[in-house]
């Protein structure tokens, strides 16, 4: 009947618009270092869903325009494939809200299988170039059956649904900082905005 067939309708639709949340990809993650900072699974999940939550807006926040487009000419292995982008990750714990990013990022793929997944974290420090990055070093949760303590991160790409950011986002220093030099992917092509793919429908009525 045709109310039937609307509400058919109405629940795919539903279901599509769901599926095009922020998420990320942290399911094992324990911790992050990058340099001498390190950070916790709370601390790159926060930076993850601000920056997939401004890619998703359309929105950029600072100087250098973050999110913003990171082409990987370092050829780091992440845990996923791209298009990449990338997000400040701030020593403080705060979340990136503008001004000096400082030298270590978080990287998405904003459009990974339908969501926003963390591929991984890349710092400046220890880089070869001053504009160049090195990626920073995962450790993941071990299972209760392995024991206690962290492993080394192997690759891991399971998304999950975004949450909101328990810790308040705070404007970082404006002051000069040597490690907010713009490098060739922060300013390389801006921010590139993919499209939303487009959800297909098809009804027979007998």
């Amino acid at each position: 009947t045709i109310p039937t067939l609307t509400l058919a309708i109405y629940a795919v639709a539903t279901a599509a618009t769901g599926s095009l949340e922020p998420r990320q990809g942290t399911d094992s993650l324990s911790s992050v270092t990058c340099g001498s900072t390190s950070y916790t699974k709370q601390e790159i999940d926060d930076a993850v869903a601000e920056g997939c939550r401004l890619y998703a807006a359309g929105e950029q926040l600072g100087t250098n325009n973050y999110p913003h487009r990171f082409n990987n000419r370092e050829g780091l292995t992440f845990s996923i494939s791209g298009p990449f982008q990338e997000f400040p990750l701030l020593a403080s714990g705060a979340v990136y809200s503008g001004g000096a990013p400082g030298p270590d990022r978080v990287v998405i793929n904003p459009n990974y299988r339908g969501s926003c997944v963390y591929a991984g974290a890349m710092t400046h420090t220890g880089a070869p170039n001053r504009n160049g990055f090195v990626k920073c070093e995962e450790e993941e949760e071990s299972s209760p059956s392995d024991g206690a303590g962290s492993t080394t991160r192997t690759a891991s790409s399971t998304a999950f649904s975004s949450h909101t950011a328990s810790r308040t986002s705070t404007s970082a220093t404006s002051t000069s900082d040597p490690t907010s030099t713009a490098n060739p992917d922060d300013n390389a092509a801006g921010r590139v905005v993919s499209g939303t793919g487009g959800q297909g429908l098809v009804m027979g009525i007998v």
